[in-house]
């Protein structure tokens, strides 16, 4: 199928999601992973009415969307290198992969230097495999949260997290789960502030995330094919 079949293909799945989850599906953004994908696919995806794209790297999405209109809405969804910042910044309008205090710090200076207000998400870390990345602890997440609540240069919009990768749906609605509750109490601690993004649901897992209440997926292959 072609990527615009895909895309209503996926779209159709999530409404499909959110209805078993008495949820309204235009709740529900849908993020087109285009990590690893050329610029002519992408383009495809744009042209089909696509504007929100998440990357893994920071070069690689430099040299792609110099190509493309600038009316989309570029996210870095891999783990952000120190040697990266200043491009990063540049380059993308949320990085939602905050994992520590320091790297906050660093994008509000950047941030700051570069006359922009940067969005971004706090990355909590629900698995334990491979080299996944994030705050292990829900405290350090809350004190980074309220350190960013008091200084200017970047925007908190939520939380994001990677489950898993297992077939096991109870773990990985577990861990979705756990982000919720600390979206939640987030919202509570900082009522003065937006925590109303949750970005969490891959190709592999998202109609579970639906159901635990994520407000954003971040779909690769059902939209694009698998990539060697």
């Amino acid at each position: 199928m072609s990527v615009l079949e895909n895309i209503k293909k996926v779209q159709s799945s999530i409404e499909q999601a959110a209805l078993k989850a008495g949820r309204n599906s235009s709740d529900i953004k849908l993020m087109a992973v285009s990590k690893t994908n050329p610029v002519e696919l992408i383009r495809e995806a744009y042209d089909a009415g696509q504007r929100l794209f998440g990357e893994n790297r920071v070069a690689e999405a430099q040299e792609k969307f110099a190509l493309l209109p600038d009316d989309i809405d570029l996210h870095l969804i891999g783990h952000l290198q120190k040697n990266k910042i200043k491009t990063a910044v540049s380059v993308f309008d949320c990085i939602q992969t905050i994992d520590s205090r320091e790297l906050a710090e660093k994008l509000v200076q950047t941030s700051k230097d570069q006359d922009r207000v940067l969005r971004v998400l706090l990355q909590l870390k629900t698995a334990e495999e491979g080299k996944k990345t994030g705050f292990s602890s829900e405290e350090e997440i809350i004190e980074t949260a309220g350190w960013i609540r008091e200084n200017s240069g970047i925007k908190m919009e939520g939380l994001m997290t990677i489950a898993p990768f297992t077939k096991d749906e109870v773990q990985v609605r577990s861990a979705f789960a756990r982000c919720r509750n600390l979206q939640e109490k987030l919202m509570s601690l900082y009522r003065d502030q937006d925590f109303s993004v949750l970005s969490m649901g891959m190709s592999s897992d998202y109609h579970w995330a639906v159901q635990e209440g994520s407000t954003l997926l971040r779909i690769g292959s059902a939209i694009f094919g698998y990539r060697s």
